[in-house]
Parts: C-alpha cells; structure tokens; sequence
C-alpha cells in the first residue's frame, strides 16, 4: 500500500468530522469537500449560505455534507459568548465579539473550539495568518508553542518515499529550546501517522563545530537538549543536510557515526531555510509536498497553500482527520 492510500485508510478508520470554512467563496473546496464525503474520508461540514451552496451542489450530493449559515446558527450566542470570554483580557467587548462570529473562519475556529467539529481545514482562498490567527486566539495551544511541518511523498533517491521537515511556515527564529519542542512535536506526529521509525537531524551549515556561530551554536544546543530528553530516538546534529542523507559523506565529516539509514526527519535553523528549502525539494524534485501541517494547537487545524489542488486538499483531510483525538 502506497504513503497516500495509507493515510487516506487510516483516516476512514477515524470518522472524523471535518469543517470547511471557505466553501462559500471557494469552487475546490466545495469539489473536494464533496469527494472527501463520497469516499467515507470524515464527515464534511461547508460552512455559507444553504440556498447558495445548494445551486453548485448537485441534489445527489447534498445530503453527503452538513452546510451550516453563522446567521443561522441556533447556538450563535453561545459562540459568541465562548469568543468574548477567550477575549474579553484583550479589551474585546460581547458585541465585538458577535460580530466576530460571523466571520465563516471565526465560526469553523470557534465550533471546533468547542468540539461540535473534530477539526478544520482553511487556506485555498486566503492566507496562512487568516487561518492561524483565530486557532490561536479561540482554540489555543498545548504547550505554548504553535509550530509546523511539510510531509513529503513521492520517490527519490534518499529516503523511503516519505520524510518530514519542519518548521518551514510559523516560527520565524526558533530558540535552541523552541528547535527542540518542534523536534518532540514532530516525534508525536510521527507516533500518530507510524509511517517509519525516526531518524532526526538538525540542520545547519556546519557539521560538529566545522563551523561556528551563534546559529550554529543555536543548533547543537537543540539537538543535545532532544538526545537527553529522548535518547531512545535517533538523531544527528548539528549537522549538513548532505552528511545526514549520505552514508560516504557521514563517514568524512563525521567518522564513527552510524550513518547506515539517512535521516528522515529534519528539524531546520530558521522559517527562511525551512521555507526555501521545501519549495527547492518540491519543485526540483517533483515530490509532493503536503503542508504546512500546524502542530501543537488543542484541537487540529491545518492551513492549505493558495495553490492547492483537489488532490492536495484530500490528502490534507486525512492527514487532520488522523490527527484528531
């Protein structure tokens, strides 16, 4: 069984129940959103208008999806409510707040706050701050750290055809400490998926003080804070990406390394690095690159690219589905 089918059975599993708040304004949602239904992915919750999304959805269809209209809701003031007292430290008033969940992101957020949804998905039609901003403001974190990754697929000549990287797309400039906490919140990710056994590297462009620098100092700090903290986990760092993929470049640059299998989880410096890495593996490469899958919020959220496909919005249902309690 292929990564892609994997993910998608593994969520069919679940029954989860997914909320799409930009269905109103967006034609791939309302296509996927109707496909995700059909193949039994998760429940599927369009948040608009009825009378609006029933002309573009064919009468055989419309009973697979729940449309819900903020309003129309008939527990609004509960929401409401539910956004003032998230907000009210902030000098947010209870007609502020109202008129606030309204707004289709801010209702998804604030149903899947309150887990009459399992999660949401959002980002075809607007950016990732639109999508991020109202989780963390309504849903909020674990651990205090919102972080994220991009899982890649597809076959190439270093790993088994699925690797993680994060962050790439919501922590700017990492502490040593915060590298750590995405490392550990990657390892979960993994647990939930169980799709290889991890092997973590932190990247830099020094390998083992070839170089130094307060980035690089940065690194190393992070990756010796996750070996003490989880020693039965393999990693490197800090490390080049070529001496964490390949076993002749490892032996130079780091010999007596156990080197064997190339690392499949890199944990990177900086957004900069994360983000024009991935999109360099992802167009060079031509291996899919799903994402930025968000980490460490309460409930699960994930943001899509503008430049989504249909395809794209499938596998990332899943991927939230899966990460849904």
């Amino acid at each position: 069984m292929n990564i892609e089918k994997l993910l998608i059975f593994s969520a069919r599993q679940k029954q989860k129940t997914i909320i799409f708040p930009e269905a109103s304004f967006s034609d791939r949602i309302v296509k996927a959103g109707i496909k995700i239904a059909k193949m039994g992915l998760a429940k599927v919750v369009f948040v608009g208008d009825e009378s609006s999304l029933s002309l573009q959805i064919k009468k055989k269809h419309l009973n697979k999806v729940e449309i819900l209209n903020p309003k129309t809701y008939e527990r609004i003031d509960e929401l409401a409510l539910y956004v003032y007292e998230k907000r009210k430290h902030k000098g947010m008033t209870e007609d502020e707040a109202k008129n606030l969940v309204l707004d289709p992101i801010y209702f998804a957020t604030t149903l899947t706050a309150l887990g009459v949804v399992d999660g949401m998905i959002c980002g075809a039609e607007v950016p990732t701050a639109n999508t991020l901003r109202p989780a963390l403001q309504i849903i909020g974190t674990k651990e205090g750290l919102c972080s994220s990754y991009f899982l890649f697929l597809g076959k190439n000549k270093v790993t088994d055809r699925v690797f993680m990287m994060g962050d790439c797309g919501v922590v700017e400039n990492p502490t040593y400490e915060q590298q750590t906490a995405i490392a550990e919140l990657m390892l979960e990710e993994n647990k939930k998926f169980n799709l290889f056994e991890p092997r973590f590297a932190f990247l830099s462009y020094s390998t083992l003080g070839s170089a130094f620098s307060d980035s690089t100092d940065k690194v190393a700090k992070a990756y010796e804070l996750f070996a003490s903290r989880n020693p039965q986990v393999k990693a490197v760092g800090e490390v080049q990406f070529d001496a964490s993929v390949n076993k002749r470049v490892a032996s130079v640059k780091m010999p007596g390394r156990d080197m064997s299998k190339p690392s499949n989880i890199f944990v990177m410096p900086n957004i900069d690095a994360g983000n024009i890495c991935y999109k360099a593996i992802q167009y060079f490469g031509s291996i899919k690159a799903i994402g930025p899958i968000t980490m460490g919020l309460n409930k699960p959220v994930n943001d899509l690219s503008r430049g989504c496909t249909i395809k794209d919005i499938i596998l990332l249902t899943a991927i939230t589905v899966i990460q849904c309690d």
